[in-house]
């Protein structure tokens, strides 16, 4: 884009500080809002100036204690999801075992493990946890925008402690229907899903990211974003084995109540952490008082068309599109890797917990050492020109070509496996991939303003959980094929998600990054022609 001028400065300063629209000009609302997204343009009206609101975005001060605070919450809760894994997989094995074998689950005595390994029963456990996940997901779905919406009305904090106390809830559900399987059929597991009415996990990721958008600069925003998401990936891999040496000494019950405790302490944390956007109330209130009923829902249908326009850019409709092949790659490391592993191997599942915690510290290794090193290197002019980006940006984009590439091999390498070891050399191969998610989300937010970002990473999170509709019940398919097949092709599952892995790469190739202010004019004038073609 040209250089910025003094009264591009004051155009920004008037959108994200000052009403664009007087409140008295209600009748001026129009009725399809010009996208505000646009990087180095004057932003049209959007919701906010639409609702005369002021826009404040708080940067603290110390905005590495708000990092180091999301870091401590996120290892919380990614540990308690990861805790209940192992527990929460031999129980349900070990009531649908029971009624395999025509016993009463919970009166009669645990069944031996080793009876459990039919292929009848790994089936519908399969199935029984891939309709949960998908259940999950598309409740996710119906109610992401909305959530995010609301969080760009009042605030990322509230939303992100409502979405947070769901998932509380959802895991006392579970609990209570295996504690009563002796009265309760498994498959009332699935009414666990309702309590993702309060969000669940897309509505979480797009707090956390928004969140910390507004308090990171650019320039490390990639790097920030990684911890976070190594953070969440160490405590999903590593938890397993603390969860699989408590079942050695305790059963798997006293796990699935620390997993609980655990998801508490997280959602009570969040109360440490400030609000990090915020809007003028007193001009809220007195828009809502001038406001019809009508003019209530033309805003909404405008912000619903606002937050739909940021896909006009191509980049970000095929960064979008890599969101929807996400997933697969995310479950194949974790539940269903412990059942995998437990069947195909034969080892037990308290035992598979291990092997999860040397995929863990494997990414710890990449993100924390070999990322931060690749990243710092491939932007120095010292590095050979055929290694070297111009900027971080493109930094961003040719990582991300990589990890989808690195992907490809180690989830092959996954279902090829003929034992135990290489199949852990898979997935050492494989994490060093494990900084695609956080690239990806780099390279989309710089496309978009920061009062946009809430509603983009929404987007985002809510196309990865459409993701995991078809995916966890396309493992388990696969899965139950591989079985019925036999031999090598039990490991079918895992060539399907480097088939995926495969598409991703190719999308990927074609993504762009947006225009900075150094580059020539004739680059800008083709940009600003591609958003007007677009229009």
């Amino acid at each position: 884009m040209s250089e910025g001028t003094d009264s591009d400065d004051e155009i920004a300063i008037a959108t994200e500080r000052t009403p664009l629209v007087r409140p008295a000009d209600i009748s001026e609302i129009p009725e399809t809002p010009t996208p505000a997204w646009k990087r180095g343009r004057s932003k049209s009206p959007t919701l906010a100036s639409i609702a005369s609101t002021s826009i404040s975005l708080s940067t603290p001060k110390k905005s590495g204690a708000v990092i180091g605070l999301f870091l401590l919450i996120v290892l919380t809760c990614s540990s308690a999801d990861a805790f209940k894994q192992i527990p929460m997989t031999r129980i349900f094995e070990d009531i649908l075992c029971h009624e395999y074998y025509g016993k009463t689950p919970g009166l009669d005595a645990p069944i031996d493990e080793a009876l459990c390994k039919v292929d009848a029963i790994q089936s519908n456990l399969a199935y029984l946890f891939a309709v949960l996940e998908a259940l999950n997901a598309g409740i996710s779905c119906l109610v992401a925008l909305f959530w995010a919406i609301v969080a760009d009305r009042i605030g990322r904090k509230p939303v992100y402690a409502t979405t947070s106390a769901g998932m509380v809830l959802s895991m006392l559900l579970t609990i209570g229907v295996a504690w009563f399987s002796d009265i309760l059929p498994p498959r009332l597991l699935w009414v666990s899903s309702l309590a993702h009415l309060f969000g669940g996990s897309p509505v979480m990721n797009a707090c956390i990211y928004s969140m910390l958008s507004d308090v990171v600069p650019e320039s490390t925003r990639s790097i920030t974003f990684m911890r976070i998401h190594m953070t969440s990936l160490v405590g999903n891999l590593i938890s397993p084995a603390l969860s699989s040496a408590m079942m050695s000494l305790t059963g798997p019950w006293p796990a699935m109540l620390v997993a609980l405790i655990m998801w508490t302490i997280a959602t009570a944390m969040i109360a440490l952490i400030p609000e990090t956007f915020h809007r003028d109330l007193h001009s809220d209130e007195t828009d809502s008082e001038a406001a019809t009923f009508k003019t209530r829902i033309l805003r909404g249908l405008n912000q619903l068309k606002d937050s739909l326009s940021i896909i006009r850019i191509r980049s970000i409709a095929l960064v979008l599109c890599i969101c929807l092949l996400t997933y697969p790659i995310l479950v194949c490391t974790l539940q269903f890797m412990v059942q995998f592993i437990s069947r195909r191997y034969r080892l037990p599942l308290e035992k598979t917990g291990y092997v999860q915690s040397i995929y863990g510290i494997a990414h710890m290794v990449v993100v924390l050492l070999i990322i931060p090193a690749v990243s710092f290197l491939i932007v120095q002019p010292a590095t050979p020109k055929w290694l070297r980006v111009a900027d971080e940006k493109r930094r961003d984009l040719v990582l991300v070509r990589w990890s989808y590439a690195i992907s490809v091999v180690g989830t092959f390498i996954l279902g090829i496996s003929p034992s135990l070891p290489v199949f852990v050399a898979g997935l050492l191969i494989m994490s060093l991939g494990s900084g695609s998610a956080s690239f990806i989300k780099s390279i989309a937010a710089s496309h978009v303003d920061a009062e946009h970002r809430s509603r983009l990473f929404t987007i985002m999170s809510l196309l990865d959980i459409v993701s995991n509709i078809y995916a966890m019940p396309a493992l388990a398919g696969l899965f139950t094929l591989g079985m019925r097949l036999g031999g090598e092709w039990i490991g079918l599952p895992y060539i399907g998600v480097s088939i995926t892995c495969l598409g991703m790469l190719a999308l990927s190739l074609f993504v762009q990054v947006p225009a900075s202010k150094n580059n020539d004019e004739e680059s800008s004038a083709e940009h600003e022609n591609l958003i007007d073609g677009q229009e």
